[in-house]
């Protein structure tokens, strides 16, 4: 586990601690410095933000000397809700259009994601149970947010295929203007 120094005033029963990023806070025992003497500490599985848990007294005392307000730190990939996680995915046009089989990341390693034909960006697709584990087991679900993003710049053929479907399409995304 890997240690974080937090000293505590001797007279504040509470310590606020910042885990190092969600993922981090599951699976590390923190070591404080209360009243001057330092610890490790076993957080329990499934604190998320906001979350308040007791420690073991500290200098033999009975438990709940020490209350630690967990505070989570964004993480580069996931944004959380409670035991939620949401991922951002890029997908290009044609995986919308078509359907696609991707590579996403997990807090457990890559999963592949079926992405239906004709999807759309900010559309949600769940993962079940790929969240933050939750205090009494289980865990939440992993949202895969779409977004449809073009390339920066197109080749010859890839202009020349945009302006065939152009002009083999009726589709308009902006009829509900004309009515």
């Amino acid at each position: 586990p890997t240690a974080v120094p937090l000293r505590l005033p001797s007279a504040v029963p509470t310590a606020n601690f910042p885990a190092e990023s969600d993922i981090a806070m599951l699976c590390r025992s923190p070591r404080v410095s209360p009243r001057g003497t330092s610890r490790t500490l076993a957080l329990p599985s499934g604190l998320s933000s906001s979350s308040t848990t007791p420690s073991a007294g500290t200098n033999g005392g009975p438990a709940g000397d020490l209350y630690l307000n967990i505070t989570l730190r964004p993480h580069s990939l996931f944004r959380v809700a409670g035991h939620d996680l949401h991922l951002e995915v890029p997908i290009a046009p044609w995986e919308a259009a078509l359907g696609a089989q991707i590579e996403i990341p997990t807090l457990e390693g890559r999963v592949s994601l079926k992405v239906p034909p004709g999807s759309a960006s900010g559309q949600k697709l769940r993962l079940s149970g790929k969240g933050l584990p939750k205090p009494h087991g289980g865990a939440g679900d992993l949202y895969a947010n779409l977004s449809i993003v073009l390339p920066g710049t197109l080749a010859e053929r890839e202009k020349k295929l945009y302006e065939e479907l152009r002009d083999a399409s009726r589709f308009d995304p902006r009829s509900r203007f004309r009515r």
